[in-house]
This record gives structure tokens, sequence and C-alpha cells, in this order.
């Protein structure tokens, strides 16, 4: 499974360079670049231990290797980012039809509480205070979520609902209407503004259901919500059959992690946001190459 995920990926690598432009003043091609580094990821290991020919098998292995400095100073400019991007869409395949359903949360992904990073935050995590950062995803039925974004763990996941809730009705996102499925966390009046706004309609639980509204003005879209989800609704039971879908980005974080080489912790040499950026982004495109083997195993 490891060598089918490991070829899935590297035959998307391999499209996206046969359109990309080559820089005549690199020695190594932004497609080797990412090889070496998708190498390192997958292993979990870093990308000193990448440029060294003895790590790879001789099939798999670039010709020519970069060093180590020239790794590190390639993966932070734009066109390797850009690349990345490109490889993603390629995993992501062609969108065929509107996805009714879409579902948003975040995944913390702490450090030690006395590393040196001085990017990593306190903030909520998983159950208790950590320091760290916190990956923000929305999810489709895709291979790649729609959109994703890492920041320091202080950062309120409202606000990053707030940047994706905006972009919803672009065409990265698919078009058409439907639902964004989410928990007490997002339910609040402007994201269920935003949220009509992009042709959808937020599914989030009060996080006291139940107790009155007080007398400030509510968002219609907010309390079309709490009818949906809350008594009397039993007579109609799409509300809460809807949002009982939500779990299934527990699940799309679970498969993230859950096996050899997924996005089980940050190493100790992935510290400061932009080494988290691309060692989260890559841990995205070998799940995605991972699900687009067993799709393809499940059709067969």
């Amino acid at each position: 499974m490891e060598r089918e995920r490991w070829l899935e990926l590297s035959q998307a690598i391999s499209e996206v360079d046969a359109r990309w432009p080559r820089c005549r003043r690199h020695t190594h091609p932004t497609a080797r670049i990412a090889r070496v580094y998708c190498w390192a990821v997958a292993h979990d290991r870093s990308i000193s231990w990448a440029c060294e020919a003895e790590n790879w098998p001789p099939a798999s292995r670039p010709q020519l290797l970069p060093n180590q400095s020239t790794l590190s100073r390639r993966t932070r400019g734009k066109d390797f980012d850009h690349f990345l991007r490109a490889v993603g869409k390629r995993l992501d395949g062609k969108v065929t039809a509107t996805t009714l359903l879409k579902r948003i949360d975040g995944k913390p992904l702490p450090v030690a509480a006395h590393s040196g990073d001085r990017d990593a935050t306190w903030g909520k995590g998983a159950g208790k205070i950590d320091r760290g950062y916190k990956l923000h995803a929305m999810w489709s039925n895709r291979p790649m979520p729609l959109q994703w974004a890492i920041t320091p763990l202080h950062v309120p996941e409202t606000r990053i609902a707030r940047r994706m809730i905006r972009r919803l009705s672009g065409a990265s996102a698919g078009a058409g209407a439907g639902y964004l499925l989410a928990d007490s966390l997002y339910d609040s009046n402007e994201l269920h503004d935003l949220t009509h706004q992009a042709n959808h309609q937020l599914v989030a639980p009060r996080q006291k259901p139940g107790r009155g509204l007080g007398h400030c003005a509510h968002s219609p879209w907010r309390l079309r919500c709490i009818d949906m989800l809350e008594p009397p609704c039993d007579h109609n039971p799409f509300g809460p059959t809807l949002h009982n879908l939500r779990r299934q980005i527990e699940r799309d974080f679970g498969n993230l992690t859950s096996y050899g080489g997924g996005l089980t912790h940050l190493p100790p040499w992935v510290r400061r946001i932009w080494r988290v950026r691309l060692w989260v982004q890559v841990k995205l495109l070998l799940n995605a190459a991972r699900i687009r083997c067993r799709r393809r195993r499940v059709a067969a």
C-alpha cells in the first residue's frame, strides 16, 4: 500500500511537471525538489535524510539529488508552493457534480511546551490547553479538502471560517447551493448570514439548546437552523439526521492520521509556521493519493 500510494503521488508530480515552466538558472527542476521533499515527509524524516542516495530504492531515486541547503531554500519559494497546489488539484480530479454537503472543523497540532518555536502559541487543544498550531479544513467528498489553512493555536476557528465561507461560492468549492455542517462553536449570526450569501445553509447546533433567544435580533437563517435541529422537530427528522453527517469530518481527520506516514504529530524538525504548512500540505497530498488508490480498488 505504501508503494502504491507513492506511485500515485509520483505520477501526479510527473503530470504537473510535463506542463510546468522551467527556470534555466535552477539546476534542479521544481518537480525534483517536490519529489525529494515528499519522500522525506512520506517517511517522517528530515529533508537532509531524503538528500542521501542510500535512503532511496534505486527504482525511485532521482538521477541527481539536491543538497540540504538547496532543498531548504527552494521549498520556501512561491514556485514550490504553486507546484504543490497544482499536484493537489491533479489528485483531486475533475469536479463532475455539485457537492451538496460540506463540513468544517479544526484539528490541533500541538508541540512541546518547552519548544522555542516563536510561531507556536497557547490555545485550546483537544480537551485541554496546548501549545502549537491548528489545521482548519473544509471537506466534501473529494480526496483533498475544499479549503484548508494552518494558523497558530490561539486563532479562533470562527475567524478562519469567515474567510472560508466567503470563498464557498467560488469555483474551487463547486457551483450551486448546499449545506455546511459544523459543531456548536460555529453557531453565530454572522456565520449564518455569510453562509447564506454563499448560497448555503449553515447547520450548527446551539451550545445551550432549548434556551431562550433573548430580545436581540437574530439572523433568519440561524432561526431556521434552530427550527431544524431543536424540538418540535421530531415529526421531521431531516435536520438531526442531516447534522449527524457532520461526524464524517471526524473520520476525515482520523483517516488523515491512521496510517503509516499520516499526520500523526509534528516532528521536532518541523517548527515555524511555514515549515508546518508545507509538512501538512504534503500529508494532505499523501492522504489524497491513498484515497484515490482505495477508491480505485473498490471500483474494481
